[in-house]
């Protein structure tokens, strides 16, 4: 199959379920581990890897291999299936990889309305198979998957909800000590973001369930301006609710930022999920 993903880095890796915990009341914490994980590595603080939630098990097709298959490969048998037997897509950032253990741990967030990842997470049990897109170590282009590229800013906004506190956690961890800004985050529940540090330039302002978008909004009408003048030395990293996001990304471009300069990413939608 020629295509977008021939170039790809990822592939897909065979997994088993070795532990599942909640690290609060709203993650789950999968830690999947396999022999195929020793290659597997994430580059970025934000690397975007996708789980293939089974909707009844794995189809025929997916059957195990002895060697993580390329992206371009795995793609072309996942469009062949039909609706009712395709597993299904989600996105994710792992918290941890510990690639001598061959292990990654992934945090799932459990949505009020949970959709086919949040319920299967929630219910998964130590032995069972989960296949897992991420970038192999062997294939290079380590830029692939990471939406955090700040460049040589230093002025940062952060924008961001539960579902992005996993690679929130690695940005702020990031961070160099020159660098100053403000993360604006969406939790219903403290105990979420339990833990969540920034150097000592960047403020954390942790908001209730409906405070993101006023808050943002807020900040750009005090900032907006400012931030545009800096230039290249501003970088805004969005990631929520999608119409959220649109909107952030909206009044930041408004405001006279360069439209480069934010990055902008849905993590999930706010509609009625199938039961």
């Amino acid at each position: 199959m020629t295509g977008a993903f021939d170039a790809s880095p990822n592939a897909l890796f065979e997994t088993r379920v070795a532990a599942v915990g909640r690290v609060s009341r709203g993650f789950v914490r999968l830690t999947l581990h396999g022999p195929q994980l020793a290659h597997f590595v994430a580059h970025g603080p934000d690397q975007r890897i996708k789980l293939l939630v089974p909707q009844d098990g794995y189809p025929a097709a997916f059957a195990p291999r002895a060697e993580p298959v390329p992206e371009r490969e795995w793609r072309a048998t996942w469009r062949d299936l039909p609706d009712d037997g395709r597993p299904v897509l989600r996105s994710y950032t792992p918290s941890a990889v510990r690639a001598p253990e061959r292990e990654v741990d992934v945090d799932v967030f459990v949505h009020a309305r949970p959709g086919p990842a949040s319920r299967w997470a929630a219910a998964a049990r130590v032995g069972e198979r989960l296949l897992l897109s991420g970038p192999d170590v062997r294939r290079g282009r380590p830029g692939h998957g990471v939406q955090w590229q700040p460049g040589d800013a230093d002025s940062v906004l952060i924008v961001a909800d539960e579902a992005a506190l996993p690679a929130l956690r690695g940005i702020l961890a990031a961070l160099g000590p020159g660098v100053g800004g403000t993360a604006l985050v969406e939790v219903d529940d403290p105990a979420d973001a339990d833990g969540l540090t920034a150097p000592p330039g960047v403020a954390v302002t942790r908001l209730p369930r409906g405070g993101l978008l006023p808050a943002a909004e807020a900040w750009t009408r005090a900032h907006g301006a400012a931030a545009a003048a800096h230039g290249p030395r501003f970088y805004a990293w969005v990631a929520a609710e999608s119409t959220r996001v649109a909107r952030v990304r909206a009044l930041l471009v408004e405001a006279g930022v360069a439209a480069g300069r934010v990055s902008a990413q849905g993590y999930w939608n706010d509609r009625p999920r199938p039961t």
